[in-house]
């Protein structure tokens, strides 16, 4: 063998010697997790609330001090937790917000422990770094991840997280005690939000896949009995019978009558069964999207892990089949239930793509590809960690700051064309709908094919043009009377 050849055949060895250097690995974790870390909690009280979330947080603080008597039409674990850290912490969104962020660094070192023995330390570090820093953002607001708000979803997909894990250690060979605690994950799961219930299958499959007939009796007795038990448990405190009757009847009318949303230039409650891949595109952003579908279809081609891939699989494909075709209604978070799916398996592709393959050519052509879908996850983690840096009030939640700064603290906000949480969350009673109420300071309006602009406010902004200063407090229109008319106004 020549010089040269032989340098040609110890150059790979001496690359993966450097990334099995216990320094490197350490650092290359530390580096993901404290940037995930950033990405779940940095600035994360600062944001505008999210639709959902004052009522999720009150309902906890509710549920914690004994009653038990509101948001029957979702289960109530999440709650409790909400609950739970504002009893601790103190009352608020920030607590649960900070929950939240916590729950989705620890699904990442869930997934991390998981995929460690399957794909190696450094590879498991990639579908790890996909869960923790790429966007999953809500279409058509500022939500740029729907993991830093205090809402179900993210505590519901904990939990499944923890539960597919756990399942899958007792699949090596591990004792069934790992079943238990999957049936128990599960079980919390599904009384945090029950969109994952419909992941049943993945664990049917995995149990199957043992063949002994024992094994298989002692493994579905254990893990439905846990399941059984725990959401049991979790529903006592609101009433087995009343709270899962409620929830039955939301669920059922709201599939029934739909969930009036904007989509696509219209206001519909029924949009079509492909509005739920539309905001995943929009949520994800065209870069990560590529990254995940591109990485997905290239772990269907690693052999060596392929029960892996199939276990995966068969937990997101109900997920997806259920919001595209058995659900009537879509909203723009609800992709959130399989992203984290398709971030293990977009991660066991991307690993797969860069590891040595027979032939030169075919290595170099597949980690080339494995860098290229790096360097876009990368660039998306970037864009995500700047919108963390810069987060803050959004739209109605502006529009007292913005008050103050012109002079104008008290005062009434002439209100049309959106949805009423929105002022509501954040300007409370300082918001209308009447242009002849008293003291009117300002007018906000958004275009919204769901909320029209009620005509007598259009007429009341061209009426008062010439006193009226207009800014764009991101998508809302926000006039804003001189001080002395506002002063006026309001005698």
């Amino acid at each position: 063998m020549t010089t040269a050849e032989a340098t040609r055949e110890a150059t790979p060895e001496k690359r993966q010697g450097i990334l099995d250097r216990t320094a490197v690995r350490w650092g290359a974790f530390a580096l993901v997790f404290l940037w995930g870390l950033y990405q779940a909690v940095w600035n994360i009280a600062t944001a505008t609330p999210n639709a959902d979330e004052p009522q999720y947080v009150l309902v906890g603080r509710l549920y914690l001090s004994g009653d038990v008597a509101a948001n029957h039409e979702q289960p109530p674990t999440a709650k409790y937790l909400f609950g739970a850290v504002q009893f601790v912490f103190g009352e608020g969104m920030l607590a649960p917000r900070v929950l939240v962020g916590v729950l989705t660094v620890l699904a990442g070192l869930i997934i991390f422990l998981w995929m460690r023995p399957e794909l190696g330390w450094m590879p498991a570090l990639v579908p790890t770094a996909f869960w923790l820093l790429l966007p999953r953002g809500v279409w058509g607001t500022y939500e740029f991840r729907l993991d830093r708000f205090a809402v179900l979803e993210p505590v519901m997909v904990f939990f499944a997280i923890a539960a597919m894990a756990a399942a899958w250690q007792w699949h090596r060979g591990r004792s069934v005690l790992w079943l238990a605690l999957a049936g128990v994950s599960m079980g919390l799961s599904v009384t945090s939000k029950p969109s994952t219930i419909v992941m049943l299958p993945a664990f049917v499959v995995l149990i199957l896949a043992r063949r002994r007939l024992k094994d298989i009796l002692i493994a579905l007795a254990v893990s439905v009995a846990a399941l059984l038990v725990t959401a049991f448990v979790a529903y006592l405190a609101i009433g087995l019978v009343p709270g899962v009757t409620d929830l039955v009847k939301f669920q059922a009318a709201q599939n029934a009558v739909g969930h009036l949303i904007d989509f696509a230039g219209t206001a519909t409650a029924h949009p079509p069964w492909w509005a739920n891949l539309y905001f995943a595109w929009h949520g994800f952003g065209p870069v990560t999207a590529v990254v995940l579908v591109a990485g997905t279809l290239a772990a269907f081609f690693d052999r060596e892990r392929r029960w892996l891939v199939v276990y995966l699989t068969v937990a997101l494909a109900p997920l997806v089949i259920f919001y595209l075709f058995v659900a009537r209604n879509a909203l723009p978070s609800y992709y959130y239930a399989w992203a984290w799916a398709l971030c293990c398996l977009a991660g066991i592709g991307v690993a797969w793509l860069l590891r040595r393959h027979r032939g030169a050519a075919l290595t170099a052509v597949l980690r080339t590809a494995g860098c290229g879908l790096l360097a876009l996850a990368l660039v998306a983690a970037a864009g995500t960690s700047a919108l963390v840096w810069n987060d803050g009030p959004t739209e109605f939640g502006r529009v007292d700051s913005t008050l103050r700064s012109l002079g104008i603290d008290h005062g009434m906000v002439l209100v049309s064309g959106v949805a009423p949480w929105e002022p509501n969350e954040s300007i409370g009673d300082r918001a209308t709908t009447d242009p002849t109420a008293h003291c009117i300071v300002a007018v906000a309006t958004k275009d919204s094919p769901r909320s029209p602009i009620a005509p007598e406010v259009t007429a009341y902004i061209a009426e008062h043009r010439a006193n009226l200063r207009h800014l764009m407090l991101n998508d809302v229109s926000f006039y804003v009377f001189d001080t002395a008319t506002a002063a006026a106004n309001c005698r």
